[in-house]
This record gives C-alpha cells, sequence and structure tokens, in this order.
C-alpha cells in the first residue's frame, strides 16, 4: 500500500508577526507545520504500526523544507517538494490542480491531508482533489481503522458522530480527534537526515504554466479599536464623588 501525505507550511498561529505599515506578514515570521496535515502524518504511520506494510510518502507545495522534514522524523519514507514560485501563490482552485497533476502522476491507495490550513482554513483542498481525481473523500476525519481490503472510519457530523467503510483509494481529511501527532524522536531525526527528499518544479509535474486563480485576497489588517469614557475632572473630592455617582445613575447602572 502506498499512502501520501499532503502538508503545508503555514504562519506559526502562536507567533504572528503583521507589518502595520504595509498590512502583510513580517519577514522572519515562524512558520510550523499544518497541525491538521500532522494528525494526518500520525494516521499514516498508525496503519503502518498495525501491521500494514505501506510506504509513506510526504508532499508539499512550497519551498519550506521544516514540515517535510518532521514528517520524514515522524516515519515518512521519502519526501517531494514541489518547489516552483510561480506555482504558490495561487488560491485553492490553482493549489489543487497542481496538487492533482503531481498525485496523477505519483500515485497512491491513500492520500491524506488535513480538513483546513490554519493561515486560508478554506477546507476545500480534499474535496477539489478528490473532484480532479474522480476518488472518494472522507471529511472531518477523527478514527481510521484498515482491515486490509477496507476502511471503517469515523468522522465528526454536526450532532455526533458517523461511521463509514470505504474501498482504497481514498482521499481522508484529517481532523484533531485522531491521535496526537508524536513528537519526533532523537533516533528518528537522525533517521530522517538520511532519507531522500525528490525536489520537483511544474514542468516535472506537466504544469507548464501557473493554474488561473478566480479568487484574489486583500491586505492583512488590524482592526481599528476605539473606547469612549467620561473623566471626573474635580479637585474637590465630595464634588468629584457626586458627579461619578450622578454618571453613573443616569446610565442606571445604579
Amino acid at each position: 500500500m502506498k499512502i501520501v501525505v499532503l502538508v503545508k507550511e503555514v504562519p506559526d498561529p502562536n507567533a504572528l508577526r503583521l507589518d502595520p505599515r504595509t498590512g502583510q506578514l513580517q519577514p522572519g515570521t515562524p512558520t510550523v507545520a499544518n497541525e491538521y496535515d500532522l494528525y494526518g502524518m500520525e494516521a499514516a504511520v498508525a496503519l503502518r504500526e498495525a501491521g500494514h506494510e505501506a510506504e509513506i510518502v510526504v508532499a508539499t507545495l512550497g519551498s519550506g523544507r521544516d514540515p517535510v522534514n518532521r514528517c520524514l522524523a515522524m516515519g515518512a519514507d521519502r519526501a517531494v517538494a514541489i518547489d516552483d514560485s510561480s506555482l504558490t501563490d495561487g488560491d485553492s482552485l490553482a493549489t489543487s490542480k497542481v496538487l492533482a497533476a503531481f498525485l496523477k502522476d505519483e500515485g497512491f491507495d491513500l492520500l491524506f491531508l488535513g480538513q483546513e490550513s490554519s493561515d486560508s482554513a478554506t477546507g476545500d483542498i480534499g474535496p477539489r482533489l478528490a473532484a480532479m481525481l474522480d476518488l472518494p473523500v472522507v471529511s472531518n476525519l477523527i478514527g481510521c481503522d484498515f482491515d486490509g481490503s477496507k476502511l471503517t472510519l469515523k468522522r465528526e457530523i454536526e450532532d455526533g458522530h458517523q461511521t463509514l467503510e470505504v474501498t482504497p483509494p481514498a482521499i481522508l481529511c484529517a481532523l484533531s480527534g485522531l491521535p496526537d501527532p508524536r513528537s519526533p524522536s532523537l533516533k528518528g531525526i537522525m533517521a530522517s537526515r538520511k532519507k531522500q527528499t525528490d525536489v520537483k518544479t511544474g514542468s516535472d509535474i506537466g504544469v507548464d504554466a501557473a493554474p488561473e486563480s478566480i479568487v484574489s485576497w486583500g491586505d492583512l489588517f488590524i482592526e481599528e479599536q476605539e473606547s469612549q469614557g467620561t473623566i471626573v475632572e474635580s479637585e474637590d473630592v465630595d464634588e468629584a464623588v457626586d458627579q461619578f455617582v450622578a454618571f453613573l445613575e443616569e446610565k442606571r447602572l445604579i
């Protein structure tokens, strides 16, 4: 069985640095692997640890190497980085077209990715890929078991949980209800340095030009907040108290 895990590099949600002059993220803003993608990676490794023979390939679109390096340290066998600056600035439709071209060439039995990313949070990459590749997709995944021929999947829905049976190939969108992603061990980190990372461009996967985007993003901004108040400026304490009490009575606070 071949499992592909898609992982995205995103700005660290706990360390966002916004330049108020430009409305853009400041250079040097820390980045991390998208959390939901790591839940998908953990699920892939868990399937193999359950006794199912599987090659795990982690892939990313962009120049960031930290996400794939972490996944290699978690147990992925090899990595692919689609590192082509002309392909990384599109919307989710353009991104899906690039990833679909790569996946058609790579091939897989199971594809894990996060339900959404912490930066754009569109949540539509998995369903778009399913439509482009004509494969079943299961979203909001919180449980995954495999008996060697079919998957028993649990997904979160509005009023509880739903259990489904799916036969590979399939696309699975992970949520945080799955087991927590493991922290890479020292042994895993050392082993990851010897694992292969292939770097591909658009021409390598058959995408000669950047797919056209249909959505454009506005500038980031910090919402302006205004506060109003009343200042009692009387130098006489008793008079100041009377003014303050009168204000509270006017506002029907006492």
